[in-house]
């Protein structure tokens, strides 16, 4: 079940938002500077890669923390950004861009945040499960 668990965590951070960016709300927005649309290309095909490598990792690989390490890296990223916001004017959601709501969070924001508790708690579980050390799987 936890490997189950974390391919949804991957699904999520590295192939959700290629299909809910790529528009003109995000990478092909004519109102985001030319470079932006750059770094934002670059987000998403990065996060695809990582997803691709811990999808390898976990189901070819057996390497159930190391997949899951993968998938944390996509969602710790955006956690990172979320909380750092106010440092550099960042908004969770765009101007005009209709957003839903759980608990009166922006649905990004709880989607990813829940992503990220949920593939924390997988591979605490997994590690207790197995009774292995991170050292032991990068090993």
């Amino acid at each position: 079940m936890t490997k189950y668990l974390t391919t949804i965590c991957l699904l999520g951070g590295g192939v959700l938002p290629i299909l809910v960016d790529v528009n003109t709300s995000h990478l092909l927005n004519p109102d985001w500077d030319s470079h932006a649309r750059v770094h934002e290309a670059w987000r998403l095909s990065t996060n695809f890669l990582i997803f691709s490598l811990g999808v390898y990792l976990l189901w070819k690989k057996d390497k159930e923390i190391l997949g899951g390490l993968m998938s944390l890296c996509i969602h710790s990223g955006f956690v990172i950004g979320a909380l750092l916001m106010p440092l550099y004017g960042g908004d969770p959601v765009g101007e005009g861009i209709p957003e839903p709501e759980i608990l009166m969070v922006p649905l990004n924001v709880f989607f990813f945040s829940f992503m990220f508790l949920m593939q924390s708690m997988v591979i605490a579980l997994v590690m207790k499960k197995k009774n292995k050390s991170l050292a032991g799987e990068l090993g």
